[in-house]
Order: structure tokens, then C-alpha cells, then sequence
């Protein structure tokens, strides 16, 4: 199975706008299959001038639908109907961004996510989508993992570590490049089972092994008793030791690097693609 023939029909939500919106919207149109929709909430009309003038006309795979409201307005939110959508993704405010408005930008952030979990509470439905939340100061994540974010992206603290990595070793680009583009593998999150027996001491080096039969790579693991536990990394652990004896259960997942969705594993159909980011929150 090639990664073309993975793409499959999205419906999906952008709350909020700011400059890397675009680039999001371009990124999300060479993953999804034609006939997807971008939804995108703003109350700009300046931003909705220049989403129906020239971004719709930059996209083949997606057309754009602009709903008028405000991300901290809870009677705007209720009407997009959230369990539509695939993926709901909530930028942080543009104008933001100098330092003394962080707090301003993740207070909305918080304030969005926090009617996003009424409204998901009060719909007694099973939270279907995804949700990725974009924030600029990392202390505030620990106040938003009460909410019902999957995944959170702190724009500033990725961009310093890209920006550290690449002064000690520039050739580190070209890792990225090939990782941060759709024609680059994807991060998934497999059962465990998929691969090694359960309730059985098993080596890391051994897990990468049988992996690569399946040509994906492991790069670590994610152990679900330690669901809840934050102390833990919600049980997500990453490049660990080769020799390091580990015991998987059920639901237990191991993390890989792979091509395509593994046509070839059993049960592929159980396989879980983070496509944005590896959660550091309980999904």
C-alpha cells in the first residue's frame, strides 16, 4: 500500500488565525484525498477576504467553508456541530504574539478548549475527532490537560529546539525534512500485539527486530497503565535502552516510523496515526 493510497476524505475544524494558518491549510491539502473540507472559524472580515480570494484558490484537495465567531464565544462553537470533523485544530491569537500578550493568547486557548469539553460533555456522544491545540508558553499545557485536548504544539519551545538541534549538527535538516513533509514517513501508534507476544518479558532490541519486518522502525513504546500518571509521560517513552526488558499488556502500543499503514500487519485496521504531533496528554 503507497501513501497515496492511504489519503481518505476529511472533514476538518480550524479555530483561529494566524500566519502559519496557510501554511497548515497547504500541509493538510497534501494529506487528505479530494473532496475534503477545511472549516476554518474567524471573525475578521479581513481574514475572510483573503481565505475565499486566495487561499481557496490555492488548495486542490479541500474546499474551504468560513464560518463568522469567535473561538471564546460558547453559542459560536455550538453551532460547527464538532462531531462532524475528523480534526478540530485551534490556533493561538496572531496578534498575540509579543511577549506581553502570551498569557492573553493561551487564556483564550484555554478558554476555547475549556467550552470545547462542555459541549463534548454535554452531547453524553463519544468524542470521535481529535483535537490539537496550539499554545506559546509550555507552563500553560499543564492547565490545559484538564481539558479535552489530544494533542498540544507550544509553537516557540519547538522552534528552539529545532534551532538548538541544527547549531550542533546542520545535517539534522535533512532528517527533518524528510520527517515534516507528507512524502515522509508518519508516527503511529500500534498495539502492541501487532508485533510482540503480551505478559512477557520481551528486550527493546527485540521490539525494534520485529518491527522491521514489517519495515517500520520502533522508536519507542506507550504503556497504558501509566495512562494518567504525568509523571510518567502519560507512559510514553522514547528511544529507550536496547537491552531494556520490557512487559507489554493489552492495549499497550508501540511507537514506529512507517511509510504506509502496514498493509502487510495483522489487525492494521487497529493502527492509530498521530499525524500533527505524539500526545503528552491521555487520548
Amino acid at each position: 500500500m503507497t501513501r497515496r493510497a492511504t489519503k481518505r476524505i476529511e472533514r476538518n475544524l480550524l479555530l483561529g488565525w494566524n500566519k502559519k494558518a496557510p501554511l497548515i491549510a497547504k500541509e493538510l491539502d497534501t494529506y487528505v484525498a479530494r473532496g475534503s473540507e477545511l472549516h476554518i472559524l474567524t471573525n475578521s472580515n479581513i481574514i475572510t477576504q483573503f481565505i475565499k480570494e486566495q487561499l481557496a484558490n490555492e488548495l486542490t484537495e479541500q474546499k474551504i467553508f468560513v464560518h463568522c465567531g469567535s473561538l471564546t464565544n460558547k453559542f459560536d462553537l455550538e453551532k460547527l456541530n464538532l462531531f462532524s470533523y475528523d480534526y478540530v485544530i485551534l490556533l493561538a491569537n496572531e496578534e498575540s504574539e509579543q511577549q506581553n500578550l502570551i498569557e492573553e493568547a493561551d487564556a483564550e486557548c484555554l478558554i476555547c478548549l475549556l467550552y470545547l469539553k462542555n459541549i463534548i460533555d454535554k452531547s453524553n456522544k463519544e468524542k470521535t475527532f481529535s483535537i490539537v491545540a496550539e499554545m506559546y508558553d509550555i507552563r500553560n499545557c499543564q492547565l490545559a490537560n484538564r481539558t479535552c485536548a489530544d494533542d498540544f504544539i507550544v509553537s516557540p519551545n519547538l522552534i528552539s529546539k529545532y534551532i538548538s538541534q541544527l547549531s550542533e549538527n546542520q545535517n539534522i535538516k535533512k532528517v527533518y525534512d524528510v520527517l515534516l513533509t507528507a512524502d515522509g514517513p508518519e508516527i503511529y501508534l500500534c498495539l502492541a500485539s501487532m508485533f510482540v507476544p503480551l505478559e512477557t518479558p520481551i528486550s527493546y532490541y527485540q521490539v525494534v527486530q520485529e518491527t522491521l519486518k514489517y519495515q517500520c522502525l520502533a522508536i519507542g513504546y506507550r504503556l497504558m497503565k501509566y495512562l494518567h500518571d504525568e509523571t510518567r509521560f502519560f507512559g510514553i517513552v522514547l528511544n529507550p535502552d536496547k537491552q531494556e526488558q520490557i512487559i507489554f499488556s493489552q492495549n499497550d502500543k508501540i511507537i514506529i516510523l512507517a511509510e504506509s499503514f502496514l498493509s502487510s500487519a495483522p489487525h492494521s485496521t487497529q493502527i492509530r496515526r498521530y499525524r500533527l504531533a505524539i500526545s503528552g496528554k491521555p487520548c
